[in-house]
């Protein structure tokens, strides 16, 4: 594993020659990649600065800068404001596309109802006591029990199994801290990462000419990793858990702030360049 705040010829070889490809996709995940975490999710913030820097690559000439986010679009807005960036909410479900005022979706109205009927079935059934923290994503929700205490996860799991039972079109996905409920169908970050490559051009024999980008933090990154990696471009690795991956590591969005300000750097000057 590499750090990009690090110089190492192999590393810089490598970024100098997919940095002078025509066009570039760059994107990042956003909790624990762009914002920290925080102990109310709701209050995590992407710093300015990264903001800022975001925005101005994104005006570059052939440069598309994308958030792939399990948050939902109103929530990324929140963050980037009219930044020219195309915000991949829910995992990609819904996108808002940079050059677009009308975000797509991949769901269904009977998934959106599952949600919305799970979700007063878990206002109602997860009890104050256990301090969970309940986050509607709209396509999505995720149930925080970061804050519960130990002795108190039976009466979760409990809550979970009776909301959960015979509400058809979802699944669960279980976090390190978290219970994610989704659409019942196969969807993931590199899938949403695939829309936006094709929306913006950069599929078929533009491939070759593209420099791929994906930053995160967490397994369900792992299909992002993958699109870049299969295109020839950069997996971030963002974080000081990740052991045994060939990638590229930021330890913590302070770096990850670090390397955007760098790539705006080395865009711009090979626009001035030429």
């Amino acid at each position: 594993m590499v750090n990009l705040g690090m110089e190492s010829n192999p590393v810089e070889e490598r970024l100098k020659q997919l940095f002078h490809k025509k066009n570039w996709l760059l994107a990042f995940d956003r909790d624990g990649t762009l914002a920290p975490f925080t102990v109310d999710p709701a209050a995590s913030k992407v710093p300015p600065e990264t903001v800022r820097a975001l925005s101005e690559l994104a005006t570059l000439p052939n440069v598309h800068v994308a958030i792939v986010s399990a948050r939902p679009i109103p929530f990324l807005k929140n963050d980037f404001g009219d930044a020219p960036l195309t915000l991949a909410g829910n995992y990609g479900m819904e996108i808002l596309f940079a050059d677009s005022e009308q975000r797509t979706l991949q769901v269904g109205d009977h998934h959106r109802e599952s949600i919305a009927h799970l979700r007063s079935r878990l206002e109602r059934l997860v009890p104050p006591s256990t301090r969970a923290i309940l986050e509607d994503h709209e396509l999505t929700i995720c149930l925080h029990y970061h804050l519960t205490p130990p002795d108190l996860m039976p009466e979760i799991e409990a809550a979970v199994r009776e909301a959960y039972f015979e509400i058809p079109h979802l699944r669960i996905r279980r976090l390190q801290t978290s219970i994610e409920f989704m659409p019942d169908f196969d969807w993931d970050k590199g899938l949403g990462l695939a829309n936006v490559a094709e929306h913006f051009g950069l599929a078929g024999d533009e491939v070759k000419e593209t420099f791929f980008m994906f930053a995160g933090d967490s397994e369900a990154d792992e299909p992002g990793f993958s699109y870049v990696l299969k295109r020839g471009g950069i997996a971030v690795r963002v974080g000081k858990h990740w052991t045994g991956k060939p990638d590229y590591l930021c330890d913590n969005p302070d770096n990850t702030g670090h390397l955007i300000e760098r790539l705006l750097k080395v865009r711009k000057k090979d626009l001035q360049a030429k």
